[in-house]
């Protein structure tokens, strides 16, 4: 099993699920008042809590479980992680699949939020977001603060949004064929 892997299912305990749901259901408790008075939609409800969720998770994983250093940590080379995949470094090429995908569910369920058609405000808020957990891992002095990260979390919010349009088109097709409302 990868480490980072390992690390964040450690992290999984019931301590910290308490403490990531706590917000999830306050914010599913006021999406919900919001939906029944038209307001919100279900689906943007029930995403919202997930995502509430879903932030403690990764702001865990990627802050509050990193030990403080004393020196500020940084690679500020683009594209470094590849030249080390490139000679071999297995460990590296775990590191990018896993920051791809650690943004993935942001991307769906921001998409499953906005109102607006286009997905151009998800993509720059998870390219936001990424930035926000890079700079606070630099001045924190917890983690290592690095672009590549940032260009793959932003790939995982992307991967997301195609899921979430995929699903949509999906559910469509399902409502049209069968003459029933899903969504």
């Amino acid at each position: 099993m990868d480490a980072h892997l390992g690390k964040a299912l450690s992290l999984v305990t019931l301590d910290a699920i308490i403490v990531w749901i706590i917000p999830a259901l306050i914010c599913f408790a006021i999406g919900y008042l919001h939906y029944r008075r038209g307001k919100l939609r279900l689906r943007s409800c029930l995403a919202l809590a997930m995502l509430v969720f879903y932030l403690g998770f990764v702001f865990s994983l990627t802050i509050f479980s990193r030990t403080v250093s004393k020196d500020i940590q940084m690679e500020l080379a683009l594209f470094w992680s590849y030249k080390m995949i490139a000679r071999g470094d297995k460990y590296m090429f775990f590191e990018v699949f896993w920051n791809v995908v650690l943004f993935m569910p942001y991307g769906f369920l921001a998409s499953i939020i906005s109102k607006s058609r286009s997905k151009w405000p998800v993509l720059l808020s998870g390219s936001l977001l990424s930035v926000v957990i890079e700079l606070t891992q630099l001045f924190a002095h917890r983690g290592l603060f690095e672009y590549d990260d940032i260009v793959h979390n932003t790939l995982g919010t992307v991967i997301g949004i195609a899921f979430c349009l995929m699903a949509s088109k999906l559910l469509s097709k399902i409502e049209r064929k069968y003459n029933i409302q899903l969504t």
